[in-house]
């Protein structure tokens, strides 16, 4: 969780009352309108920005399009965020699967099966195509393209890194197999056939990425006789 949204999930936020009327911090009613804090708050901002983004785009998001869907001022947003590509990466990479704390299984193979499905399973429904949104406009705006291979991308690419690692301790990977082209390969598949596609990747078809692909490319090889 970034500063921002630790700092945002303190704050005191209201069911939205009804008709979709937004009320501000401090413009509500006890007696009609319960509190939601921590986890409840930041998931309910995160998921509007979700839905914000697959619903409006990136050029119709906007604040309070999120706060009228978290059921939350516009103030609590403006106090944490100071403008839209912060939100918007913060919101979309909390509300990707966090596997930072995955250990190895001890089969390069199953790890990447494991996590590269992971990855794709996040393709699917709303936060996928507010992953396309947000990568399309990555690819022109070099201020969202860095708060996004920063905040979203390295983390996971360095799980892979240290998947990876492992193998190569274990004898299972050649030391090259490090090099950022084979780190970033699968993930780069599995993006590439959700784009083409339109649907997240099967279970099938991410194993033919790691069979095909990852391993060929990672694992120890025989020296050769002479």
């Amino acid at each position: 969780m970034s500063d921002a949204q630790d700092a945002a999930v303190r704050d005191e936020a209201r069911v939205a009352p009804p008709h979709g009327l937004v009320v501000e911090v401090g413009d509500y009613d006890h007696r009609r309108f319960p509190r939601r804090r921590g986890a409840v708050l930041a998931k309910a901002i995160n998921d509007a920005v979700v839905e914000e983004l697959a619903e409006r785009g990136y050029a119709g998001f906007t604040f309070e399009g999120v706060a009228s869907r978290a059921g939350t001022g516009k103030s609590t947003l403006y106090r944490r965020w100071a403008d839209k590509p912060a939100i918007v990466i913060d919101g979309l990479s909390a509300s990707l699967p966090d596997l930072a704390e995955y250990r190895s299984s001890g089969s390069l193979r199953d790890d990447l099966i494991a996590v590269l499905s992971t990855y794709g399973n996040s393709c699917d429904g709303s936060l996928g195509v507010a992953l396309r949104v947000v990568c399309g406009e990555a690819a022109v705006s070099a201020e969202l393209k860095e708060l996004w291979q920063e905040r979203a991308v390295a983390p996971r690419l360095d799980l892979i890194r240290r998947l990876i690692r492992e193998a190569v301790d274990r004898g299972e990977a050649r030391p090259g197999a490090l090099a950022d082209e084979c780190v970033t390969a699968g993930p780069a598949l599995v993006g590439t056939t959700y784009m083409r596609e339109s649907a997240a990747p099967s279970r099938e078809t991410i194993e033919r990425i790691v069979d095909n692909v990852m391993i060929p490319m990672l694992e120890a090889r025989e020296p050769v006789a002479g």
